[in-house]
């Protein structure tokens, strides 16, 4: 009997042993994550030679405007396909030239313009560029997860900094165009996730809120970062499409 109390002890003492280097290599486990200030400090060096985005706006769960863009930088070009409940265009940007096709209307043809220095594209290419820096300032509020050998910055809640960080990333709310500053936000999720050395893979950020009463939710989700490697304007549209300019001048 004195045998099997001593025996059962040590395995007792075996399972404390092991319960404490357990939460002991948990504990350095976690210890060991960068913080995410750091991941975002060094994310934010990141220099973009490409990415796609979507964008959507739901209302009561039914989209009403959504879009979609690919961007390449050195030289520029970007395509854009943006559509509302009463418009739908494709656009493509290379250089300082514009091609836009309105769907929907009597003709499909594809028109040329001369890009504006101000215009909402000129904004977004600079924009990209700084994507997550509004977030820096807030980076105590989010948790850093590990996955795999990359760590994933997640935040969700209803933090002010974080919604006024939102608002102000005109990467996150320029190509639709809504206008987020006098509404009362709800919720708000945002996911960075990186590589091992703080490259960015991909950016996700949902927003719901409330406008004129009605309950809204905002998404923007960049992937595809510095994975494309060429992105041209299609010959068809260069040759074929109607050049505005030169119709201006004949007039």
């Amino acid at each position: 009997m004195k045998n099997k109390k001593i025996f059962i002890c040590l395995i007792g003492l075996f399972v404390l042993l092991l319960t404490g280097c357990s939460s002991s290599n948990n504990k350095k486990k976690d210890n060991s994550l960068p913080s995410a200030k750091t991941i975002l400090t060094n994310a934010q060096k990141n220099k973009f030679s490409s990415m796609h985005v979507n964008w959507t706006e739901d209302i009561a769960g039914k989209t009403t405007q959504e879009a979609e863009a690919q961007y390449v930088k050195n030289p520029t070009v970007i395509y854009a396909n943006v559509s509302t409940t009463s418009n739908h265009y494709k656009m493509w940007i290379e250089g300082k030239n514009n091609y836009i096709q309105m769907k929907g209307t009597s003709t499909n043809r594809w028109f040329k313009t001369k890009l504006a220095k101000n215009s909402t594209y000129s904004v977004l290419t600079d924009s990209l560029n700084s994507m997550i820096v509004p977030f820096i300032g807030t980076s105590k509020n989010f948790k850093v997860k590990q996955k795999g050998n990359n760590y994933a910055l997640i935040y969700k809640g209803n933090n002010k900094k974080i919604w006024n960080a939102i608002i102000s990333d005109s990467a996150v709310t320029a190509l639709i165009g809504i206008d987020l500053d006098n509404v009362k936000p709800i919720n708000n999720e945002i996911q960075i996730d990186v590589d091992k050395n703080y490259d960015i893979n991909d950016v996700k950020v949902s927003s719901t809120y409330k406008d004129d009463a009605k309950k809204k939710t905002f998404t923007m989700n960049a992937d595809q970062i510095n994975q494309i490697e060429t992105l041209s304007v299609p010959n068809s549209i260069k040759k074929n499409a109607v050049d505005l300019g030169k119709l201006d001048k004949s007039h």
